[in-house]
This record gives C-alpha cells, sequence and structure tokens, in this order.
C-alpha cells in the first residue's frame, strides 16, 4: 500500500470513530424570511396600531427570524438525561443594519462599524438535565434560553415571556397531570453598569385539571431590582418599585373541533398596572378549513392615566388542492387613552399558498399575498417609522409580497 493509500485509510477510518463516538443530536428550529414592496414604491412597510400590542402578523411582517435549535445528548446517569442546547439565532426589521459595539480606553461602549448583513448571535445556550427522579421527574437547566412563552400565534403576541439569563427546575410532577416550574432570571441586555440590573422570579402551575378536557394554568411572576451605589461615580441607580404579575390560563380541547384559551392576567409595577383578559379559539370549517380567532381586552394604568385597548380578529387557512391552499386574514384594534382621541385600526389580508402538506400546519410554506389596512385621523397623527415615512399622509395602504416560513 502506498503512502497516500494508508494516509486516506487511516484518516477515513479516524472520522468513521469520531462520528460513531458523537453524541446524538437533535435539530430543529424556526425561520421565516422574505421580501415586498408597498403600492407607492418602496420596501415592504407593516401595519400596527400605536398602543396596541398585536400586528396580525399574516403578509405584515418586515423582517427576518432564524433559529436553528441544536441539542446534543451527552451523558446519561441514573436513568436521567444530559443535554446541551443551542440557537444560533438572526432577528432584524427589513432596511435595517447590525450596529456592533467596541470598547474604547477605560472599558466604555462605543458605536461601531454597521453592516447591512445579517449577524448571528446565539439567542439560547443552556445545558439542561431531564427526567431526574430527586426533582419529581423534572428539568433542571442554567444558561441562557427562551423561557415561559405562552404565544397567541396569529398575532405573534406573548401572553407570559420570562426570556433571559437564569436557571431553574421545570416541570416537577405534583400528580395528574399538574407540574410545577420555578426559576431565577435576569436581563441580559441591561448591561451598561453593574450596579442595576433586575430579576424575576417565574412560578408557573401548567395542567391542574378542571373542566372536562381542560385544564387551569397559573403563572406568578414577582418583580424587584438589583442596585448598589457605584464606587467610581458616587451616584445610586434610580429606585426602581417592586412588581408582580399573576396570570390564569384555563384550555378546554375538542370544542367547535379545535380548543378554547381563557386568559386573565394583572401585571403591577409601582404605578403602572396592565389587565388583560383574552380568549382564542381554534376550529375546522368541514375537512379543508381551519379557522383561529383571538379577542381580546386590556386596560393599562400608568400614574393615573387609562388606556383601553381592543383588539378582534381571525384567520382561515383553506387546502384548495394538492399543495395549494388559500388564507384570509382579518384583524381590527382600536385604543382609547384618557383625554385623548380614539385611534383604531383595520388590516385585511389575502394570501396563495404552496405547502408541504394538507394541513393548515404543514411547513414549509411559501405565501405570495397582499395586505391592505385603514386607520383614522387620530392614528394618522401617530404614526412613525417606515409606516409614516410612506403613509403619514394617508390613512390607508397597502403591501404585496413572498414570504417563506418554516418549523421543524
Amino acid at each position: 500500500m502506498t503512502k497516500t493509500k494508508l494516509f486516506t485509510a487511516l484518516a477515513l477510518a479516524g472520522l468513521a470513530q469520531a462520528a460513531s463516538a458523537a453524541p446524538p443530536i437533535d435539530f430543529s428550529g424556526y425561520f421565516r424570511a422574505g421580501t415586498g414592496v408597498n403600492a407607492r414604491g418602496g420596501t415592504q412597510v407593516c401595519y400596527g396600531l400605536p398602543g396596541a400590542d398585536t400586528k396580525w402578523r399574516l403578509g405584515n411582517e418586515c423582517d427576518y427570524v432564524i433559529e436553528p435549535n441544536f441539542a446534543a445528548k451527552i451523558a446519561s446517569h441514573e436513568g436521567s438525561d444530559w443535554y446541551v442546547h443551542f440557537m444560533p439565532s438572526v432577528y432584524r426589521a427589513w432596511g435595517g443594519s447590525e450596529f456592533q459595539t467596541s470598547l474604547s480606553p477605560g472599558d466604555q461602549t462605543v458605536a461601531g462599524s454597521g453592516t447591512t448583513e445579517l449577524v448571528t448571535r446565539f439567542g439560547q445556550v443552556y445545558a439542561y438535565g431531564n427526567k431526574i427522579a430527586m426533582l419529581g421527574n423534572g428539568k433542571v437547566w442554567a444558561g441562557r434560553r427562551f423561557y415561559n412563552r405562552l404565544q397567541l400565534g396569529i398575532n405573534d403576541q406573548f401572553l407570559e415571556n420570562n426570556d433571559g439569563d437564569g436557571a431553574g427546575i421545570e416541570d416537577i410532577e405534583l400528580g395528574g397531570t399538574a407540574k410545577l416550574s420555578f426559576a431565577f432570571m435576569m436581563n441580559p441586555r441591561d448591561l451598561d453598569t453593574a450596579n442595576n440590573n433586575r430579576f424575576a422570579l417565574p412560578i408557573r402551575v401548567t395542567g391542574i385539571p378542571t373542566l372536562p378536557n381542560g385544564s387551569l394554568s397559573v403563572y406568578v411572576t414577582p418583580s424587584a431590582q438589583l442596585e448598589s451605589r457605584n464606587q467610581v461615580t458616587g451616584t445610586d441607580p434610580a429606585d426602581q418599585p417592586k412588581g408582580i404579575a399573576v396570570g390564569l390560563y384555563q384550555s378546554i380541547n375538542g370544542t367547535l373541533g379545535g380548543s378554547t384559551l381563557v386568559g386573565f392576567k394583572h401585571d403591577k409595577q409601582g404605578e403602572v398596572k396592565n389587565t388583560r383578559l383574552v380568549v382564542q379559539q381554534t376550529g375546522k370549517l368541514g375537512a379543508g378549513t381551519a379557522w383561529d380567532l383571538i379577542g381580546e381586552y386590556r386596560l393599562n394604568t400608568n400614574n393615573g392615566v387609562d388606556s383601553k385597548w381592543y383588539s378582534l380578529g381571525g384567520r382561515t387557512d383553506t387546502h384548495i388542492s394538492g399543495p395549494l391552499r388559500f388564507l384570509v386574514e382579518l384583524g381590527t384594534d382600536q385604543v382609547k387613552t384618557d383625554g385623548g382621541p380614539t385611534r383604531n385600526m383595520t388590516k385585511l389580508t389575502l394570501a396563495g399558498a404552496v405547502s408541504a402538506g394538507n394541513e393548515a400546519g404543514s411547513r414549509p410554506t411559501i405565501r405570495l399575498f397582499v395586505t391592505h389596512a385603514v386607520w383614522n385621523e387620530a392614528a394618522r397623527q401617530t404614526l412613525s417609522g417606515r409606516l409614516a415615512e410612506v403613509y403619514a399622509d394617508k390613512k390607508s395602504g397597502t403591501s404585496v409580497g413572498i414570504q417563506a416560513e418554516s418549523w421543524w
């Protein structure tokens, strides 16, 4: 055997051995990306009413989101499995730029060079062990992660969200289907000073049996400031009030061919209070059409000034033939603030889609859409950003685009 053949054989044998010794990796993730134009000329703009927390996302997402997840099982011990989880992610609104930072003398951050390219960062990096008998078959974890996310899908709204750096124990079995989770979380982006940050202690109990085919979830999240005197400047951070948030969410399966979610949440931090009521209903119309309807009311009180927000919208997703689908989404929002005029906006999207399957959730999917929104004069006066750049003198606007979306 020649030296070249011998080295090649040894290299292949080494690669084979390394591959066989590598830990198994679960690959999952989510992405959406696309392009579009506005009817007046220029890049697609997206429509949202100032003061409302929804965007009715179909044909109304002017961003890139790329979130591949890799979970590698690296050990087992006494029936538990141990993993490391990585999620390199990209998020950016269309037309934006990524601004890097560099350190100047004295460790002061300064603006660095910008780039129009998509820049990857790690949205999640954590280790965990699950099925731990001494923790009620629960999971222990630490690192940076998406945590406590409870989402209303068609408007991309989070009813609960405690993303950040932290650690906790999750899904401790309490008997039956009920499970307990708790964690310590901090904001990883609040890094201007080491003397001031905020922590939260999210606690949740899920799967509490209540109604037939129904269960209740309870979320309680106290929060408070962590502060000390800056020994360089001799100054104290501005005081922040303590906070408490309580959320109750009742789910019922099998209603109208789908499921029902009824939620209530009250969030208080000092003189700022937010109370919300939300109902979501999913179902089917015949064999080919899935539908999703959301209604919400929110009362925000800031130092005695009330702002009321009403929201109602829904989506239908109909299988036409083969991979072809047709979608319609209609949503309306109204915001009324004490002493101010009532603002409202209504948005309609029609979309044709090609999907890898016959179900509404089949992915990947590629959609061609047209989105039209109308708003009143009070809303026009509060428009900002890219929407104002194109339609600040109008009370309606239209965008056309194509988007790909998938999860796996």
